[in-house]
């Protein structure tokens, strides 16, 4: 008798004993040494899974998102690899379970290293899934994140061409490459990200997303009015709180401060973003 048989006729022990297993092998075998976890847990090759999930994939599937969603929140040296290992194998188990892509290509990268290899794990979860606009549009958010114009603008084109995506995104597949990015631009971009999820903790990822980039258009407007006040633009952002037209530098929730991007340059004087 086949496995597939077997699998078929004893399904429900099977799958209990498989979620027992996958469980205690995430939680207690690390990858890098023979004993107990060590700072990445093991993750399964994706065809293995597979074929032992037989009819119970999704919810398979279903258990290493929330196994991902909860590495996301860890400390250890291999973080970003093995979050993303973990949202590849819930892609290839299931590839319309998109929260996973959202989760492992926006919310995991916190460097721009690991924000790279999240981009590239975005682009095969386009190959996963070709008829959700969301992918593309999140890979080519990315790209525009690591200032890759044409990239962003060309997987924008992708995602406009799917079926569902929002008119925006043909819009600004054509004018990224001309005008560039500007903080302006990431605010609508980000806005209209808010229709790309159906999902109230994304929404809420979004929406703190949206104040970052909202508190350093800001503060660029504060630096002008700085020059307009003292015919030049700001050294240093602590130059706006001596000066009265911030109280205080705000607080950078997702990176490590926010900076001047060319201080005191008589023409790109106010531009600031974050480390």
């Amino acid at each position: 008798m086949s496995i597939e048989k077997l699998l078929q006729r004893f399904a429900w022990p099977v799958f209990v004993a498989l979620f027992a297993l996958t469980l205690y092998m995430s939680y207690n075998f690390g990858s890098e040494g023979s004993g107990w976890r060590s700072d990445q847990a093991f993750v399964p090759q994706p065809e293995y899974v597979a074929r032992m999930s037989g009819t119970y994939r999704p919810a398979v599937a279903l258990f290493f998102l929330m196994r991902g969603a909860l590495e996301i929140s860890g400390e250890t040296a291999h973080k970003i690899d093995m979050v993303l290992e973990l949202f590849n194998l819930v892609l290839e188990l299931d590839p319309k379970l998109v929260q996973a892509a959202f989760l492992g290509g926006l919310v995991a990268p916190t460097t721009e290293t690991s924000l790279i290899k999240a981009t590239a794990f975005l682009e095969k979860a386009c190959e996963l899934n070709k008829d959700n606009w969301r992918i593309p549009y999140w890979t080519g958010y990315n790209h525009l994140e690591l200032e890759n114009i044409n990239k962003g603008s060309e997987y924008y084109w992708k995602a406009s061409r799917l079926e569902g995506a929002p008119p925006f995104l043909r819009y600004s597949a054509a004018n990224l490459p001309i005008e560039g990015r500007t903080l302006e631009s990431a605010i609508l971009e980000t806005e209209g990200m808010l229709e790309s999820v159906d999902n109230d903790d994304a929404r809420e990822w979004i929406g703190q997303r949206l104040i970052w980039l909202q508190t350093m258009l800001l503060l660029e407007h504060r630096s002008r009015d700085f020059k307009n006040q003292v015919m030049r633009y700001p050294t240093d952002l602590n130059e706006l709180v001596e000066r009265g037209l911030i109280k205080e530098i705000p607080k950078d929730s997702f990176g490590n401060g926010f900076y001047l991007v060319h201080p005191g340059d008589p023409d790109k004087g106010y531009m600031v973003r974050s480390l």
